[in-house]
């Protein structure tokens, strides 16, 4: 019985080890990035991926420029890119979840969509979709 509690505590000690790992490795490239771009603006995804009924909807940039960019972290469960001042041309996705009746869920994928925006340097800006409208609202954070 004692050798399952040392395992099973070495593998959540391995979690933690792994994760802290994890998070220097990343605030380290962020830094680095930031040195080597300091007019980066912050592009923040306002969408809603965690709700405890399963009603979710997830905001995806799939691309900056035609290049994939890396995703960071811009504050507690906020995601968020780094984008150069300029033009630039997002590619977003949107997508919706709900629990389903017949099915366990129904999940809607829209097809991607280019943007074209305009942004200045050392700002932060914020993307979301307004499902009205059915299109994606760019703005800038006051």
């Amino acid at each position: 019985m004692g050798q399952y509690i040392f395992l099973v505590g070495g593998i959540i000690i391995l979690g933690f080890v792994i994760q802290a790992v994890g998070i220097v490795v990343h605030g380290n490239l962020k830094k680095q990035y930031e040195k080597e771009h300091p007019e980066a603006s912050i592009l923040e995804i306002k969408d809603n991926q965690f709700h405890p009924l399963g009603f979710t909807n997830t905001l995806t940039c799939l691309s900056v420029n035609g290049e994939p960019t890396p995703q960071i972290m811009t504050g507690f469960a906020k995601r968020g890119h780094y984008i150069l001042p300029g033009k630039n041309v997002l590619e977003l996705q949107y997508e919706t979840q709900r629990p389903g009746i017949l099915h366990k869920w129904v999940r809607t994928t829209y097809d991607p969509q280019k943007i074209e925006v305009n942004v200045e340097p050392n700002k932060k800006y914020t993307i979301s979709y307004d499902k009205k409208q059915e299109k994606f609202v760019f703005e800038e954070v006051a």
